[in-house]
């Protein structure tokens, strides 16, 4: 193993020995697969999305589809309940983990979840991310969570996900427990450098595995055929659809392959949860004219850029090449930028010599500019994605479409908003 610093081998020490404990254990308790994965009626036993934000001290109800007696509630602030519908009024602000189970014999099965955010009537507005990430493929992923953490956005979930099957000099089948791995390490020297200061522990994200493959593309050759790759990260784009209020979408914000997000969207129409109002995507990847060319994030898996291309979700695409490359670093240069904080040390140790672009922080700056009504997007394209038959080819159309490509960004703008961001300078979002 090469390392630049004493710093980043020790890191990099750490993680291996993290991900193959975490490996071994996935590996005995929870593998993988098509057919040891629990699937559910559509509706039955699934939880009613809501349609307004969860305020402090407001009662809430909670429902599920179908009838029953037998269904048991985790409201996820240690509030227990039953019933096939349940009134709440939550005491904290936070992010809570809603899980509803029945009784099977001695044995509870978990039916749904839904994750809430708990507001104040000042953050009822804010935007509401789950991060996506191969995280330890490259060093914008770290950077990406970062940003993300130290932001006012609320995060709500960090999924990890695998980054390709031809990259076994990356981890090979261990690859996704790598990036799991990173995810919590990126936390932990956030928490050392001061990230309890700015998001209180009720506001931390969760973490959650996500697709160790990519989809397989069905003999039909038809996107809803596919079959999902289910697993924690699918869920959980799940779970906070149907605790988003519809006036405030979820934005998914996927840096690797698209796989996770595709997977709950299959999943969302076998369940019969219409997705496209709860939540959004921004994609970081492609090239200028198609899917999975000169893109490491859609040659890892371009049939699920294809799947939710097709679903009607609303779904930006930021090219990986040329535009997500022209936010980019020169630590020779600009290394001050960096914060001399834990977090900061370990960006600036893994950023190699030389301009490197950092791609991944733009999705995250397309959600803050838009929020604010920046004009951080400066060249877009209305497209639809064809299909493998077609070469993944982006085609620019004149009628409504759910697909848009970011062309062009201001870099510069992004770039500043960033590192302001890591040295505890975000754009506020929040009402003041």
């Amino acid at each position: 193993m090469l390392c630049g610093s004493q710093f980043v081998c020790h890191a990099a020490t750490f993680l291996l020995v993290w991900a193959i404990i975490v490996s071994l254990l996935s590996s005995v308790i929870a593998p993988q697969s098509k057919s040891n994965q629990p699937t559910h009626a559509a509706h039955a036993g699934t939880i009613v999305p809501l349609e307004g934000p969860v305020l402090v001290g407001k009662p809430v109800t909670f429902k599920v589809y179908g009838n029953g007696s037998d269904y048991l509630w985790d409201l996820g602030d240690g509030t227990m309940a039953s019933g096939p519908s349940v009134t709440h009024t939550y005491q904290t602000p936070g992010i809570y983990r809603v899980v509803v189970k029945s009784r099977e014999g001695n044995t509870l099965r978990e039916l749904s979840s839904a994750i809430v955010r708990v507001h104040t009537p000042e953050t009822v507005h804010l935007p509401q991310v789950i991060l996506d990430t191969d995280a330890r493929n490259e060093q914008d992923d770290q950077h990406y969570i970062a940003y993300a953490l130290f932001s006012e956005v609320d995060v709500l979930a960090i999924n990890s996900v695998h980054h390709g099957p031809h990259r076994v000099n990356h981890g090979g089948q261990f690859q996704e427990d790598i990036n799991y791995g990173e995810i919590h390490f990126i936390i932990m020297l956030a928490r050392n450098s001061g990230l309890l200061n700015h998001r209180p522990e009720n506001l931390l994200p969760m973490v959650f595995h996500g697709a160790r493959r990519p989809l397989e593309v069905p003999a039909s050759g038809r996107w809803e055929d596919t079959e999902p790759v289910r697993s924690e990260a699918s869920e959980a784009i799940l779970a906070a659809a149907r605790g988003a209020s519809p006036d405030n979408p979820v934005w998914v914000l996927p840096v690797g392959p698209c796989t996770n997000v595709a997977s709950a969207i299959l999943q969302a129409r076998e369940e019969g949860l219409d997705i496209k109002n709860r939540i959004k995507v921004c994609w970081l990847g492609g090239s200028p004219e198609q899917v999975h060319v000169r893109s490491f994030n859609g040659e890892n898996d371009p049939w699920s850029v294809y799947v939710v291309a097709q679903s009607s979700v609303e779904f930006w695409i930021i090219l990986e090449w040329p535009t997500g490359a022209s936010l980019r670093i020169d630590k020779r240069v600009e290394s001050h930028l960096y914060p001399d904080n834990p977090l900061g040390r370990y960006l600036k140790a893994i950023v190699p010599e030389g301009p490197k672009p950092l791609f991944d922080p733009t999705t995250m700056a397309m959600v803050i500019g838009r929020h604010l009504g920046k004009k951080w997007l400066t060249q877009l394209e209305p497209v639809v994605v064809l299909g493998p038959d077609q070469g993944y080819r982006w085609k620019k159309v004149e009628t409504p479409t759910n697909v848009y490509l970011v062309r062009g960004i201001d870099a510069q703008a992004m770039k500043e908003d960033l590192f302001n961001t890591l040295n505890g300078k975000p754009s506020p979002l929040r009402k003041r």
